[in-house]
């Protein structure tokens, strides 16, 4: 297997003919993902209390065990104040909270518009608790619906970059990793892409897609 191409170092423009499947990652590139900004609104003016939720829930030990499907919030919630002390019911804010403060990001939707009205097949391929994922589906739910299928990692109990969610993609979206395109804002995750023979764009900055999908 020859190893992908990383679209966004060779290309100044979407190669339309090379491709005719892409693939989006969600958070940070369809919806705003910033744990610093949400936490500044689920705990206003408590910096203390910010800075432990940032540390204990969305940089600890459990959050890849939500994206995995392995564990519910009321668990972790349970752990987390046995471990630390807060309160159950604030970790479980935090634990939960976000979900309603998701929004979209319009540049990664006008790149996806453009996709399809290029004829490519649309596909996801993202690291996602299940209670948020669903609850983002309902919310944007005519957005979605531009989407052909994908692989989730908490219905996968796989994650990106493991090598095993890749296989996965390929395999249930019958895709030609040669004519497919990965798009993810986290680099190692478009590196472990390339390893499987799928092309890879980085979207490393704001306004990278609305450049590159013309």
């Amino acid at each position: 297997m020859e190893r992908g191409i990383r679209f966004d170092r060779k290309y100044q423009s979407m190669p339309w003919h090379h491709c005719d499947s892409v693939v989006f990652d969600i958070g940070n590139v369809l919806i705003y993902y910033a744990p610093d900004d949400f936490l500044q609104q689920l705990f206003p003016g408590d910096e203390q209390m910010q800075k432990d939720m940032l540390e204990q829930v969305y940089g600890g030990k459990y959050w890849s065990c939500f994206d995995r499907g392995e564990m519910e919030y009321e668990d972790a919630a349970r752990r987390l104040s046995q471990e630390y002390g807060h309160k159950e019911e604030e970790y479980m804010h935090a634990l939960t909270g976000w979900i309603e403060l998701k929004r979209p990001i319009e540049e990664g939707w006008r790149a996806a518009r453009r996709c399809r009205r290029a004829g490519m097949r649309m596909y996801l391929l993202s690291n996602y608790p299940k209670r948020g994922y669903e609850r983002m589906r309902e919310k944007f739910a005519d957005r979605f619906s531009i989407f052909d299928g994908g692989v989730i990692s908490c219905y996968a109990h796989q994650l990106k970059p493991e090598s095993a969610i890749y296989e996965t993609l390929i395999r249930e979206c019958r895709l030609d990793p040669a004519r497919t395109l990965f798009i993810d804002d986290t680099e190692k995750n478009v590196e472990a892409a390339l390893d499987h023979g799928i092309n890879g764009f980085h979207m490393s900055h704001a306004g990278a897609m609305d450049d590159f999908f013309i």
